[in-house]
């Protein structure tokens, strides 16, 4: 079972490397959703907070789906920007959520 769990783990790992070199605002998008869920594991991060989290990060992907939508596919440089600035946001809550007083208990 471990055996599997790893190769499993493995294949994400390099997907989401893949991800990475094409696009780095679906990567980016990742990697923030894969902290949440992280914090959730650890206890760091209430149900609440990662719902509100996961929220946020849903938000910002139809943005970025309507964006591309809006050009045929891609992002022009201020969207990117847009983007950016928002997923950088995105950022300080998680570490703000996740390192304030509040713990899922157990």
């Amino acid at each position: 079972m471990k055996i599997i769990t790893t190769a499993v783990m493995l294949g994400a790992l390099a997907l989401g490397g893949a991800a990475a070199a094409q696009n780095p605002i679906n990567a980016r998008q990742l990697n923030q959703e894969r902290r949440i869920d992280a914090g959730v594991r650890s206890g760091k991060l209430t149900n609440n907070e990662a719902g509100r989290l996961h929220a946020q990060q849903r938000s910002i992907r139809h943005e970025s789906d309507a964006m591309r939508a809006a050009n045929g596919g891609h992002l022009s440089r201020g969207d990117k920007a847009a983007l950016h600035a928002r997923q950088h946001r995105a950022d300080r809550n998680i570490i703000r959520k996740k390192y304030n007083r509040a713990h899922r208990p157990g």
